[in-house]
C-alpha cells in the first residue's frame, strides 16, 4: 500500500476559484474548479482519493480522478457535500498501468462552500519483487546490485511495498529507483520541495538514499523528515562517500564532486545521526565500509577504482516513554493524579470521552524549586488511525492552580502527536515551593477511540541555587 498526503498548503495542489488562507484552501460560492493536482504518473492498481476538509461543508460538487493533465477522467462522483458524514470525500476506483500526470479534481457549484485541509491518495498496486541483475539503477548501486541480490540485503531491508528512494535520478539519464515497487524522488517529483516529502507519518516501510546525501545542507531537517514518513520498524539506508576512500583529502572542497557540503567517515556520520534522532528511537542494523573492488594503488590525485561508500542501516524503533536516566529527573505515574475517569490499572487512566467538556486527570501538586523545567506527558491513543481530531485535548501546567503554560491537540498535527505517545512543555518557576500539577482537559470527542494517560516525566533544566 502507498500513500500520499499534501496539505492543501502544497504548491502541488491548487485552486482556480478557491483561496489559499491558513493552511487551507478555502472555497466560497463561486462556480469553477476548487481544486485540482498533484500530477503524478501512477502504477496500476486500487486507488482511493480523498479530500479532507475542515469544519463545515455544504453545496453541490463533483469530484473526479483524472489523467493526462484531465484529458482523461477515470472516476468521477457528483453530491451534495451536506451529505458527506464526517470530514472525508472519497473516491474509488481501479487504474490501468503507466498513466502520467494523474489529478484529483473538485468541481464546484456556485452555492458551495467548504474549508479544504488536505488531499490523500491510497493505491495498492501489484507487487512484484524480482530483482533483474541489469537493473538500470543508480551508478554507484550498480556496483553491487548483484551481490546484495544473493546475500539478502535487498529481501532483508527493501522488500516491502512503500518505499522511497530519495535522489535517484543522480547524473545518469533512464535510472530507475532501487527496487520495481520503489518510488523515486528528485527535486522535481510533485509537491516534494527538496525536504518536505508528499508523503504521511509512518507509511513508508523503507527510505534509500545512495550518494545524495552528502549533498543536502540541511542534513538535519532532511533526516528527520525521512524519519517521520518511515514506520515503526522500517528501514532507513543511507549510503554516502567515504572521505578516506572517494574524498581521500582532509578538507573540504571536494575533487571528486564540488556539490558535496560534507565529507564522511563511519564516525562523522553516526555523529550527525545522534544529532538528530533521540537515545533508542533507531538502532544500527547494518555498517560497513564497502571498499569492494577498490585500487588502494591509485594515488589521490587521480579517479578512484571500485567501491568507496559507508553503507548505513538504521531501523526505526518506537521510542520508549524513560528518558536515558540523568541523576535529577522523575516520574509521576498515573496512580499520583486524581482522576473522573476510569483506572484499569493502577498505572494508567483512561477515558472514552464519554465524560468530556472539563479537566478529566489533574495531580501530582508537588512542589518545586525555582528554575526553569520540562514535563513530558506520557500517553496513548487507542484506536487513532490516520484521521485528525476533530475537537481538542489541552495538556496545561498549573501553578498554585493557575495556569501558565497549555498545549492543545486539534487536526492532523494534534493526532500526529497523539500517535507518538509523549508530549513536552517548558515552564519556569519564580515562587520557591510552589505547588505545580500537570492537567489534562477534554472537549467534544476528539476521535472515535479512548486516550490513555500513564503520568508524566518532569525534568529540570536548571535549578536556582
Amino acid at each position: 500500500m502507498i500513500r500520499w498526503q499534501f496539505p492543501a498548503s502544497n504548491h502541488a495542489i491548487r485552486t482556480v476559484v478557491g483561496d489559499k488562507v491558513g493552511g487551507l484552501i478555502r472555497l466560497r460560492s463561486r462556480q469553477g474548479c476548487g481544486l485540482f493536482g498533484p500530477y503524478l504518473d501512477l502504477p496500476g492498481g486500487a486507488c482511493k482519493a480523498r479530500i479532507i476538509f475542515s469544519g463545515r461543508h455544504e453545496g453541490h460538487v463533483a469530484m473526479d480522478i483524472a489523467a493526462d493533465t484531465g484529458h482523461t477522467v477515470l472516476a468521477t462522483r457528483s453530491l451534495d457535500l451536506s451529505e458527506v458524514e464526517g470530514q472525508v470525500l472519497e473516491l474509488s476506483t481501479k487504474l490501468p498501468g503507466g498513466l502520467p500526470a494523474c489529478e484529483i479534481r473538485l468541481h464546484c457549484d456556485s452555492d458551495a462552500c467548504a474549508d479544504i485541509s488536505a488531499v490523500e491518495i491510497e493505491l495498492d498496486p501489484p507487487v512484484s519483487i524480482a530483482l533483474q541483475l541489469d537493473r538500470a539503477v543508480g551508478h554507484e548501486s550498480r556496483k553491487t546490485y548483484s551481490e546484495k541480490i544473493a546475500n539478502g540485503f535487498f529481501a532483508k531491508y527493501l522488500s516491502g511495498e512503500a518505499i522511497l528512494e530519495i535522489g535517484y535520478k543522480g547524473y545518469v539519464d533512464g535510472t530507475v529507483p532501487i527496487v520495481p515497487q520503489a518510488i523515486g524522488i528528485d527535486v522535481d517529483y510533485p509537491g516534494y520541495d527538496g525536504l518536505r516529502l508528499p508523503f504521511p507519518d509512518e507509511s513508508q516501510d523503507a527510505v534509500y538514499s545512495s550518494h545524495c546525501f552528502e549533498h543536502i545542507q540541511e542534513y538535519q531537517a532532511t533526516l528527520r523528515e525521512w524519519y517521520r514518513v518511515l514506520k515503526v520498524g522500517g528501514y532507513l539506508i543511507i549510503v554516502v562517500p567515504h572521505q578516506h576512500l572517494f574524498e581521500r583529502r582532509r578538507q573540504l572542497p571536494s575533487r571528486g564532486n564540488i556539490d558535496h557540503k560534507r565529507f564522511y567517515t563511519p564516525a562523522s556520520l553516526l555523529r550527525e545521526i545522534e544529532e538528530v534522532f533521540p537515545p533508542n528511537s533507531y538502532r544500527i542494523r547494518h555498517l560497513i565500509d564497502n571498499d569492494k573492488g577498490f585500487d588502494y594503488s591509485v594515488m589521490p590525485r587521480e579517479p578512484g577504482v571500485g567501491c568507496y561508500e559507508i553503507e548505513l542501516v538504521l531501523e526505526k524503533r518506537k521510542k520508549p516513554v524513560w528518558d536515558l536516566d540523568d541523576g535529577t529527573s522523575r516520574g509521576y505515574n498515573a496512580v499520583e493524579f486524581e482522576t473522573y475517569v476510569g483506572r484499569p490499572t493502577p498505572w494508567s487512566l483512561e477515558t472514552d470521552f464519554s465524560l468530556t467538556d472539563t479537566c478529566i486527570i489533574f495531580g501530582p501538586y508537588v512542589s518545586l524549586a525555582a528554575g526553569e523545567y520540562e514535563v513530558k506527558y506520557l500517553f496513548e491513543a487507542i484506536g487513532l488511525d490516520e484521521q485528525a481530531l476533530a475537537s481538542e485535548i489541552t495538556l496545561d501546567i498549573a501553578q498554585n492552580t493557575n495556569r501558565i503554560g497549555s498545549m492543545s491537540l486539534i487536526g492532523l498535527e494534534g493526532a500526529r502527536i497523539l500517535r507518538e505517545g509523549s508530549a513536552t512543555l517548558r515552564f519556569f518557576n519564580s515562587i520557591p515551593g510552589a505547588y505545580f500539577e500537570f492537567r489534562v482537559f477534554t472537549t467534544g470527542r476528539p476521535f472515535p477511540g479512548k486516550f490513555s494517560f500513564g503520568g508524566v516525566f518532569l525534568n529540570p533544566v536548571w535549578r536556582s541555587e
